[in-house]
């Protein structure tokens, strides 16, 4: 089996099949209806999330090749953070913030006259 996990993207894509959403069970049907009517809302990742967390069978039926998430554990881990405070000049904050590498991140700046603090905290995505 492949290494590659199912991801948000490919739940979206999935309910877009008649044939997948015929699968689900008939409690989310509901919220597969406001997904029908709006798909490109992101208001809708929590029916990705239910979906992966709740309809695991279906989802290794329709997509054979990859691995459904274990939700649980990638949750625990997205709650993990990994901080890292900058302290330095203004005009020195640009090469410090290109040494943290690529990713996402979350930045919170406090600056006084010349002098900036930067608190980052790096965001694991895992699907």
């Amino acid at each position: 089996m492949s290494s590659q996990k199912i991801a948000l993207q490919d739940v979206k894509n999935a309910l877009k099949d008649s044939r997948f959403r015929l699968t689900l069970p008939k409690e989310m049907e509901s919220d597969v209806n406001e997904f029908l009517n709006n798909p490109g809302c992101a208001c809708h990742t929590p029916l990705y999330r239910k979906i992966i967390k709740d309809c695991r069978d279906q989802l290794s039926r329709y997509f054979p090749g990859m691995k459904v998430p274990e939700h649980d554990e990638d949750i625990r881990r997205l709650a993990e953070n990994h901080w890292t405070v900058i302290n330095c000049r203004v005009d020195e904050l640009e090469s410090r913030l290109a040494k943290l590498g690529p990713g996402r991140k979350q930045l919170d700046v406090a600056r006084w006259e010349d002098q900036v603090t930067v608190v980052v905290n790096e965001l694991d995505i895992v699907f």
